[in-house]
Parts: C-alpha cells; sequence; structure tokens
C-alpha cells in the first residue's frame, strides 16, 4: 500500500495532480483547496496518499497533511460515501470545519454541500462522532471547546454579512488567532474590518 508519494507536478486540473516521481507519473485526486496549494508546474511537492482499491482499479487520494488523510478515511467509512463525495466534502470545508461540526452535531453544514442531503449529513454524525471523540481525545486535542463555538459564531456572524464562506473562515481563524484574550463581541469588528479593508 502506497502511503506517501514524493516528487515534481507534471499537470494538475481542478481535482486531481499528476505527479512524477521517478520517472513514474501518478495521477492522484486532490480537494481543490489542496490543490491550489501545491504550486505551479515543477514544484517538488510531498502528498500523504489514501489509496482505494477496487476489482479494476487503484485510485490515490492526495492530501497536505497526515490529519486530513485520516478525515478522508472516516468519511469513507460512512455509508453512501465515496471517494468523490469525500473529496467534494473536503473541497467545501476545511478539515477543522468537518471534524468541529461532527463533534457539535451542525449537519447544517454540511447541508450547504452540493449532494449531501439531511440524511447523509445525520449520517456522518452519528456515525463519526464518538470515533473522532475518542481519536482527538487520544491525541489530548479538547473539542469542541470555547474557541471552536467561538469561530463558528464568528464565521456565521461574517456570513450574514454576505461574505463567501471560505473568507470567513480563514478570517475568523486569523482573528482568533491573533486576538485569543477578546469575546466574541470584540472580534466581530476587527473581522469586518480585515474584510473590508484586506490590505490594513
Amino acid at each position: 500500500m502506497i502511503v506517501k508519494l514524493k516528487g515534481n507536478i507534471e499537470n494538475f486540473d481542478e481535482n486531481f495532480i499528476d505527479l512524477d516521481v521517478n520517472g513514474v507519473v501518478y495521477r492522484v485526486l486532490m480537494s481543490n483547496k489542496n490543490i491550489s496549494k501545491v504550486g505551479a508546474v515543477g514544484s517538488y511537492v510531498t502528498i500523504f496518499i489514501y489509496e482505494i482499491r477496487k476489482e479494476d482499479s487503484r485510485i490515490f487520494a492526495g492530501f497536505l497533511k497526515e490529519e486530513e488523510r485520516e478525515t478522508f478515511g472516516d468519511l469513507l467509512s460512512v455509508q453512501g460515501v465515496g471517494g468523490k463525495m469525500a473529496i467534494n466534502i473536503m473541497s467545501n470545508l476545511t478539515n477543522e470545519t468537518i471534524i468541529d461540526s461532527i463533534v457539535r452535531e451542525d449537519s447544517k453544514i454540511f447541508n450547504k454541500i452540493n449532494g449531501v442531503g439531511n440524511k447523509l449529513a445525520m449520517r456522518l454524525i452519528n456515525e463519526l462522532k464518538e470515533k473522532i471523540k475518542k481519536k482527538n481525545y487520544q491525541k489530548n486535542i479538547i473539542i469542541p471547546g470555547e474557541k471552536n463555538s467561538i469561530f463558528q459564531d464568528l464565521v456565521s456572524c461574517l456570513l450574514n454579512l454576505g461574505f463567501p464562506e471560505k473568507v470567513c473562515e480563514t478570517t475568523a481563524n486569523y482573528v482568533i488567532n491573533n486576538n485569543q484574550e477578546k469575546k466574541l463581541e470584540e472580534l466581530i469588528p476587527i473581522a469586518v474590518k480585515s474584510l473590508s479593508n484586506p490590505s490594513s
């Protein structure tokens, strides 16, 4: 089983990269979030691989972090979630948001993703919440916590103001990390100012 590949990007599209590893070129499915981070053609990258074996094919899904590969495997274990759907979920949500939403039993975040209905959203939560809680407890990661709650509330406030979801998540994460002692009502104007004046 292949678990990691290191090589140069030969080609890429919105949902895959072709990775040249010592003359052998592997097509690796990736979320568009990660594809936007890997760099230009010719860039040397390290990709964590989740290999999906079928009767007539081998599919490689790639990730920039080992934790993302773990989450992908968890998503695949849910009935009704295949490789394409798992990649679709990870293209729309950050790894942290997926984990936090499952633990907090927030199905609405998944309903916003094309192709994920109410039944599948609830199945994701019901089948994964205990597994993820146990996994993160073993890693001494405390979720959900106050900061995660503030993150979700801040993202929600920014969404209500009409900003794009991905921009809201990135801004909320940045603002919280740089103002860890502040409360939600203090963080909101800082985030709005950051979005309204990105160069400031």
